[in-house]
């Protein structure tokens, strides 16, 4: 009888897993479609005149009537949150697509990623300086880039957190033969 491993695709093995079949494109793909989103978030559409309109009556649903000052503090953090969670999620996208399947992102790759997130920032709030309705503003690039931040984080702790496949059935077979030998 052999110990060799069969590579019939009956019984799973030698098939790929999914994440190994991911390559290049399959990984870039989101990050170019959300950095799209941002930018056509920067455009004219979503100006703080423009997001009044929806902000406006959910907030009197949720909260009743309303301050004008009461108002516009609230849009305003809604907004900047706004910013913050989206870079959040372009950091996780570029983490993922920099990190190469079931590996660790390295802490090179976190810097490079909100090295990039910072880059693209600063170019979207440079193209709202040209955009009608809109203004460019380094705060804002500052907190996009503290979102990024926040999902780079946020991405490196889970990978850490998930266990590579091999590493801890070796690492429990070590320590039960050091224990049987007494």
């Amino acid at each position: 009888m052999s110990t060799a491993r069969s590579t019939s695709s009956s019984d799973g093995v030698g098939t790929p897993s999914p994440a190994a079949g991911r390559g290049p494109v399959a990984r870039w793909v989101p990050v170019v479609v959300w950095a799209c989103f941002i930018s056509w978030f920067s455009t004219g559409a979503f100006s703080a005149q423009s997001t009044n309109s929806y902000i406006d009556p959910v907030l009197r649903w949720l909260f009743g009537e309303l301050t004008p000052e009461t108002f516009r503090f609230a849009h305003s953090v809604i907004r900047k949150s706004a910013h913050l969670i989206e870079y959040a999620v372009l950091a996780v996208l570029l983490c993922r697509a920099l990190t190469p399947p079931n590996e660790r992102p390295t802490a090179t790759i976190v810097v490079r990623t909100i090295v990039y997130c910072a880059i693209y920032a600063c170019l979207d709030e440079l193209h709202q300086l040209f955009v009608p309705r809109r203004t460019g503003s380094l705060y804002d690039s500052m907190i996009d880039t503290i979102g990024a931040t926040i999902g780079a984080s946020l991405f490196l702790g889970w990978r850490r957190s998930a266990r590579a496949p091999d590493e801890q059935p070796a690492r429990v077979h070590t320590e039960i033969s050091a224990r049987s030998r007494g």
